[in-house]
């Protein structure tokens, strides 16, 4: 998909990660699909994928890529913002 946008999803600096975990699922890729997004960056090792397999099955039928960041990266770019 050309053009679109990126959606960043990470848990909240302070977020307690025992309650509120960020979660994405069908209709997460649904929403951004409908959206025009392109890209979803999501936090690795700290973000659920609800039916993981299908999850990325309709985000490839939608040439919507996911990738996973480091907690490490994203330290460094809220630091650069």
């Amino acid at each position: 998909r050309r053009g679109g946008f990126t959606v960043v999803k990470v848990a909240k600096p302070q977020q307690d990660m025992r309650f509120d975990v960020p979660t994405i699922g069908r209709g997460t890729i649904e929403s951004l699909v409908d959206a025009g997004a392109s890209v979803l960056a999501v936090e690795a090792e700290k973000t659920i994928i609800i039916d993981h397999d299908d999850v990325v099955a309709l985000a490839e039928i939608h040439q919507l890529d996911i990738v996973a960041v480091a907690d490490t990266d994203f330290a460094k770019l809220r630091q650069a913002a």
